[in-house]
């Protein structure tokens, strides 16, 4: 294990609920450098499951987001039974609307 201290950095953080990091409080997440002395944090959401490889950044209904090793994003959407979705379009706006939401996490 090789420790570091990084000096004046700047730190971009997307969190689930917390606005700021909280003193002691360890956060699951994914910390990408994404230029000199920048840093993004973005915290899991609490329903993932913790030490994954790709952390879920959101969780809904409809569809998932997860943040990839490669730091990429992808959508995953949810299974569902046909005979229960009833009206096609009002299923699709539903997933849309969830969408905007899980794009609007790293927007």
């Amino acid at each position: 294990m090789k420790k570091n201290t990084n000096l004046c950095v700047d730190l971009k953080t997307i969190m689930q609920e917390d606005v700021i990091l909280n003193e002691g409080q360890g956060y699951h997440g994914v910390l990408t450098r994404d230029g000199k002395d920048h840093y993004l944090f973005e915290e899991a959401s609490r329903l993932s499951r913790t030490n994954q490889r790709n952390p879920k950044l959101f969780d809904g209904n409809y569809c998932s987001l997860v943040h990839m090793q490669n730091g990429k994003y992808k959508i995953h959407m949810r299974t569902f039974n046909a005979s229960t979705i009833g009206n096609g379009k009002a299923y699709a706006q539903k997933c849309y609307k969830e969408l905007l939401k899980a794009l609007a996490i790293i927007g």
